[in-house]
């Protein structure tokens, strides 16, 4: 079964070891990785909300590799 995330429009596919039947829980998506609650009756969305909203450029793994590998901005105070 697959959704349609609220914030990228693509869809993302609901695991399978969830009881879609009767399912009240939160669910990632794969595109984005924004957060949505999630409530399923009868394999069918009965609601789905925004709990958190992602990022451009992050997955659910982690932020993307040109973002990962550029070191942060290393702030001294000048010497004396």
């Amino acid at each position: 079964m697959k959704i349609e995330c609220l914030i990228c429009l693509k869809e993302t596919a609901i695991p399978n070891n969830l009881n879609t039947q009767k399912y009240d829980g939160q669910i990632t998506c794969r595109e984005c990785g924004s957060l949505l609650q999630l409530k399923l009756v009868k394999s069918k969305v009965e609601q789905c909300k925004i709990v958190r909203v992602g990022h451009p450029g992050v997955t659910p793994q982690g932020p993307a590799l040109a973002s990962s590998t550029r070191p942060s901005p290393d702030i001294r105070k000048p010497r004396q």
